[in-house]
């Protein structure tokens, strides 16, 4: 598996996109993250990627907070 991205380059990419598509974006990871993570842990544990995986979707999370309360990922 390659390198993923960090949490505030995810962040960046997420920001320079139209506020529909923000929403859709963070929509799409909280469904499919915590899939990812019990997938994980069910697998070959890697403490490396379940952490990472956890940290990205503590960053969704409060991405989704700044899409409620001001309409845009900031």
């Amino acid at each position: 598996m390659s390198k993923p991205i960090s949490n505030a380059a995810f962040k960046r990419f997420v920001a320079d996109m139209t506020p529909e598509q923000q929403q859709d974006v963070v929509s799409r990871q909280l469904r499919v993250l915590p899939r990812m993570i019990m997938d994980e842990v069910a697998g070959p544990n890697k403490p490396k990627v379940i952490k990472f995986l956890e940290s990205r979707l503590k960053q969704v999370r409060l991405m989704q907070s700044s899409l409620y309360a001001n309409g845009k990922v900031v």
